[in-house]
């Protein structure tokens, strides 16, 4: 059986955005050992900036883990402190989007653990879009329509 194995140290951080100062560097450990399924991303946030748009995932779970500095985790309408140990855990079935945003002095460092699933979807209620994995695309919501064929009208 081959070992999966990579030095965090060799894993060369990329910079991402979502405009302004939504903004970080992200390292993606988990595809870089080779994991199929389980996601490990090093997220690296500057003061000032936020780690994503405020979002809810339909389908994965997440384990958010601050590591180095300090900032604030907006869940919901809550504003959160959050320091260096502190550990939160978003299911799918839980209401509230969120997001970091690093209001302290020196970069915000948070370990975000979460499943990888070809469907996901998530949910950015201050954009009023769905980014739909499996169409590398967002998807606007307040343009659709309603559905009658979902899966519990289709129980019968």
């Amino acid at each position: 059986m081959s070992l999966h194995k990579v030095k965090l140290t060799d894993i060369k951080p990329f910079p991402y955005s979502f405009g302004g100062n939504i903004k970080a560097q992200m390292a993606d450990v988990g595809r870089t050992v080779g994991s199929k399924t389980i996601g490990l991303t090093i997220q690296t946030m500057a003061p000032g900036c936020f780690s994503s748009r405020r979002h809810k995932h339909l389908f994965q779970e997440e384990i958010l883990i601050v590591v180095s500095g300090e900032g604030t985790l907006h869940h919901g309408d809550q504003r959160i402190p959050m320091s260096v140990g502190d550990c939160v855990c978003y299911l799918p079935e839980d209401p509230e989007a969120h997001c970091f945003e690093n209001t302290g002095t020196t970069d915000l460092v948070v370990w975000s653990f979460g499943n990888r699933f070809p469907h996901e979807i998530a949910l950015y209620p201050d954009q009023r879009v769905a980014f739909v994995e499996g169409l590398g695309r967002d998807v606007p919501l307040d343009v659709g329509t309603q559905s009658e064929w979902t899966e519990d009208r289709r129980k019968r």
